[in-house]
């Protein structure tokens, strides 16, 4: 077997070239680790996720490959406008929901079946959802005026706060069972312990996937104060969030990435008065396309951001974040949305949106 000093001799590097090129790859992955895991401890926002499509003033400081264009400043200090979220219809999903059909003895008709639904839990942890196939043989959500020859009801088996547990699944299925029981119909019940297990592997392979990866822009010197912040990011066409605690880079509907200045509320603080230290861009990975090249868009950003304010940027360790920190961050998120491409679930698909909420 080949030595350690003959390896690095045929790569052309002295035994120490090689090892300090070996300990800092190691720093790389374990900040990849570090973010990976971050996500678990960070707060869950709602639906503020989902927002309608920004306007179509560019921001001033960016020129995203065509994607965002350059124009003049159009917005002051205090003219931010405030993204609004923008509803979505939840369609039943096997690969992340736990299923159960329901045939019918005859066609039954919307407001029938929905009377039976009334002590189904509507803000329940895990979301509870009913389908029927319609006269076009279409499933759609039960509405009053349907009428459907066949139903089929699903619970959600995990999301952000893990997977379903015993009395969440035990209370659905009891439910569907009165349903069917209602409704005169044949049901299907599958093993509970064989969803409970389903909804922990599920959860695993999130956890996994579950990246909030953040560029941060320090000052050179000093402080900045919360007043320019919220100048640039209006400027620069970002959307206020409605709870005010970042701003948001919103790109066809979808929501890129966000940025969060310190600790700070551009809503409930006293602008010209509030200094901070840092602010973050932060992509929460798996809600964003891969196709949309989120990390290259906000890392094109950063740079400019990090010019506007005069500052720097560094990694979640406060290193200088440097072109070889970037390519290994690249080949690891590429083999993240790899991996959900393969588990069908892939970033920025509205099941993927569900299982990461």
């Amino acid at each position: 077997m080949i030595g350690f000093a003959e390896f690095a001799a045929s790569l052309g590097l002295t035994e120490l070239q090689l090892s300090l090129g070996l300990i800092g790859f190691s720093l790389l992955v374990l900040v990849m680790i570090y973010n990976a895991m971050r996500i678990r401890k960070v707060e869950v926002e709602d639906a503020s996720n989902s927002v309608d499509e920004a306007p179509t003033a560019e921001p001033s400081f960016s020129s995203i490959d065509g994607v965002v264009g350059r124009s003049e400043p159009t917005l002051g200090a205090g003219d931010a406008p405030i993204a609004t979220p923008v509803a979505s219809v939840a369609k039943i999903d096997p690969l992340i929901d736990c299923v159960v059909a329901l045939r019918l003895p005859e066609s039954i008709s919307g407001e029938e079946i929905l009377g039976h639904l009334t002590d189904w839990p509507k803000n329940s942890l895990f979301t509870w959802m009913c389908e029927g196939l319609n006269a076009a043989s279409d499933w759609e959500s039960v509405v009053l005026t349907g009428s459907y020859t066949e139903l089929q009801v699903a619970i959600q088996l995990a999301n952000r706060t893990g997977p379903i547990g015993i009395v969440d699944l035990s209370d659905f299925v009891s439910k569907a069972q009165a349903l069917a029981n209602a409704l005169d119909a044949e049901i299907d019940l599958p093993p509970v312990n064989e969803v409970i297990e389903e909804a922990k592997n599920l959860d695993q392979f999130a956890a996994q996937s579950d990246i909030q990866l953040g560029i941060t822009v320090i000052p050179r010197e000093g402080m900045w104060n919360l007043s320019t912040i919220q100048s640039v990011a209006a400027k620069a066409g970002f959307l206020l969030s409605r709870d005010g605690r970042d701003y948001q880079r919103i790109i066809s509907n979808v929501v890129m990435y966000k940025l969060v200045a310190d600790q700070a509320n551009f809503l409930r603080d006293d602008l010209s008065k509030a200094n901070i230290q840092y602010v973050t861009l932060l992509l929460d990975l798996p809600r964003v396309p891969y196709a949309m090249t989120p990390f290259k868009i906000m890392l094109d950003d950063a740079k400019l951001l990090a010019e506007s304010l005069n500052g720097n940027l560094v990694d979640d360790a406060g290193r200088p974040l440097v072109d070889e920190a970037v390519s290994a961050i690249t080949a690891q998120l590429g083999e993240i949305y790899q991996a959900m491409d393969q588990q069908g679930i892939p970033a920025g698909s509205t099941t993927a949106s569900r299982l990461f909420s």
